[in-house]
């Protein structure tokens, strides 16, 4: 019994192996002689093309090559590819490369072709561009973009055990991973120093450029800048160098962009959570005065204090026996004219407005409302400060700990770090070991959800 058991196993077994080999277009068992004539060739509509997302590749990547026809069934067919370097000379071709199948059809089949360790190019840039080219068959004779890229040659053969149908010899920009870690460094650097020297002119505090890009107006490093920042730096450092690699754009998962949009949705609401503990509020909104006439316009409208983005008006009441009223306060700068209201609901007769550019000349506007009209407007000009310097500097300690409580650590912010620093390394490896931002798991986005959620909150929430 075991016997038969084994018989009808193997049986099946070589069965298995038979139906793979009919269905899947074969690699490179019986491959092809690159640098012999092709045998037996038939006329056949068999297309060979190269995918141009990966039309630039590095030694050890890999190029996408696409098999099709509209007649010719692929199935029983074989398939060899070879690399030289691109040559006027008759330089032969390395032993076949190494094949993956990635998609089969019946009509189509796309491989993945793994660049091989090609010969170093020896002539330099300069030379390239002076139009001295090597004469050596085993250099590269042809570049792409700038005379930067070595350009190879790729002969892909596709035939049967008795006939050739296809022997097409195609392009491929054999770019190097160094010379992509070194622009993609300079690009950064680059960046970081526009944005270093425009901190400076404006006056962001912080002792290091990387404090200065994440720090606030008041002197704290700001751990939702500091999110925001990463993520816009890893994205645009991946990009330049995936382009330089493949010569064409990165794909951007909907993951990725999700990451992207809870970092800057984090950003604005701690922007807004500043800007309302900035405004004067010195009441609830109330319902205008009831009157039957105009109010008169108030008096004595002075600037009793000014900053490098606040100004503080004063006034008087109007005259006694004036209709009743409270007041609104409007802003422009006085070049432009752009007039912004700050309140319209003030009851008191001060009033600060807040979150100015530094000096600058600007144009207060105090008026006096009630149910039935609003008085005439009494203006002043005032010109804010020059940005000050603020004493105290950004430190690191800042994105774990609340300048309210400068002895405790805040919980919420460790999360948030602990989660980003997992999340920015995790795709920083895979674009360099796989040139493209992976996709993040759904239950990974709504941990940084959550994570940010409970940061933001935290923030909104009165101690």
């Amino acid at each position: 019994m075991t016997t038969a058991r084994a018989k009808q196993r193997s049986w099946l077994a070589l069965a298995a192996c038979l139906w793979a080999g009919l269905l899947l277009p074969h690699g490179p068992a019986s491959a092809a002689d690159c640098n012999a004539a092709p045998t037996n060739p038939k006329p056949s509509d068999v297309v060979v093309k190269i995918d141009q997302g990966t039309a630039w590749q590095p030694r050890g990547g890999q190029v996408r090559i696409v098999v099709e026809s509209a007649t010719q069934m692929l199935k029983g067919t074989d398939v060899t590819v070879c690399f030289r370097w691109s040559t006027s000379q008759q330089a032969q071709y390395l032993p076949p490369a190494a094949l993956q199948a990635a998609e089969s059809t019946p009509m189509k089949a796309v491989y993945r072709v793994t660049v091989p360790d090609l010969k170093r190019v020896e002539s330099s840039w300069f030379d390239r561009l002076g139009g001295r080219l090597p004469t050596d068959p085993t250099q590269p004779a042809q570049f792409d973009n700038g005379m930067t890229v070595p350009v190879a040659d790729v002969k892909v053969i596709v035939g049967t055990a008795d006939s050739t149908l296809a022997n097409t010899v195609l392009e491929v920009g054999v770019t190097s991973v160094w010379n992509a870690v070194l622009v993609t460094l300079v690009c950064v650097l680059i960046a970081q120093a526009l944005l270093y020297v425009w901190a400076v002119r404006r006056k962001v505090p912080g002792r290091s450029p990387w404090m200065r890009m994440i720090s606030t107006r008041e002197g704290y490093a700001s751990l939702s800048q500091m999110q925001i920042v990463l993520w816009s730096f890893l994205f645009g450092a991946g990009a330049t160098y995936v382009m330089i690699l493949s010569g064409s754009l990165i794909d951007i998962p909907t993951g990725a962009l999700v990451l992207l949009g809870i970092a800057g949705a984090t950003t604005l609401g701690t922007r807004i959570q500043g800007a309302n503990a900035q405004a004067a509020a010195p009441s609830a909104p109330a319902d205008l005065p009831t009157a039957t006439a105009a109010p008169a316009a108030p008096q004595n409208v002075t600037v009793i204090a000014s900053t490098d983005h606040t100004v503080t008006l004063q006034w008087d009441p109007p005259a006694a026996g004036a209709a009743p009223a409270v007041y609104a306060v409007s802003y422009a700068r006085q070049a432009f004219a752009d007039w912004r209201e700050s309140d319209d609901r003030i009851k008191q007769n001060s009033h600060r407005v807040a979150r100015l550019l530094p000096d600058t000349a600007y144009v207060f506007q105090v008026t006096a409302r009630n149910s039935n009209s609003a008085s005439a407007p009494v203006q002043v000009t005032e010109r804010t400060r020059q940005a000050a310097l603020i004493p105290r500097q950004p430190v690191w300690s800042d994105l774990v700990v609340t300048p309210q409580h400068p002895g405790e650590i805040d919980v919420t912010r460790v999360q948030m770090l602990f989660f980003t620093l997992i999340s920015v390394a995790f795709v920083a490896i895979k674009l360099v070991t796989g040139y493209m931002i992976p996709d993040i798991p759904e239950g990974f986005m709504l941990l940084m959800g959550i994570s940010n959620g409970v940061y933001l909150s935290a923030k909104f929430v009165p101690d």
